[in-house]
């Protein structure tokens, strides 16, 4: 009887070379950051109002996170904290302050096996202070990466 013992090791080895390529990593061109999208309006008509100055802040454990600060815009979008199930933003909307407290559930998303994984979520409620803010209406309760309108501000 022969023993070829090179040959299982040979065999192993071709097999390696020929799967390195294909284990390549891709880099990631794609969004990966869902944003909550807010859609300033006026109360009474609901017409597309435009903010004199805008700022969106928002108090987590460990600072203070600034998302908006802007002039002149009708819209804003900020990120839901993703260790969460609720988020509280300080909206200060033409030097007026106003709180909103958003509750949803979050569920994870492959984005794309080059991207991995990210939290989308799905609003299940809110609650706003009304100093200037008139109603909050929650649009389209998915907060994902399409872009949408999620909230109506009016005000």
């Amino acid at each position: 009887m022969i023993r070829y013992p090179a040959i299982p090791l040979l065999a192993a080895l071709v097999a390696l070379i020929i799967s390195l390529p294909s284990c390549s990593v891709q880099p990631c061109y794609e969004e990966t950051d869902p944003m909550m999208n807010t859609l300033l309006l006026v109360s009474g008509t609901g017409e597309t109002a435009k903010a004199d100055s805008l700022r969106v802040y928002t108090y987590r454990a460990a600072d203070t996170l600034k998302f908006v600060d802007a002039r002149g815009t009708s819209f804003f979008s900020v990120p839901l904290d993703a260790a969460n199930d609720e988020s509280a933003f300080i909206i200060t909307l033409n030097g007026v302050t106003d709180t909103a407290v958003i509750w949803y559930n979050r569920h994870p998303h492959l984005v794309s096996p080059e991207c991995g994984y990210t939290l989308v979520s799905d609003i299940t409620g809110l609650m706003t202070t009304h100093h200037i803010i008139d109603t909050l209406i929650i649009d389209n309760n998915n907060v994902n990466l399409n872009g949408e309108t999620n909230l109506h501000l009016f005000y």
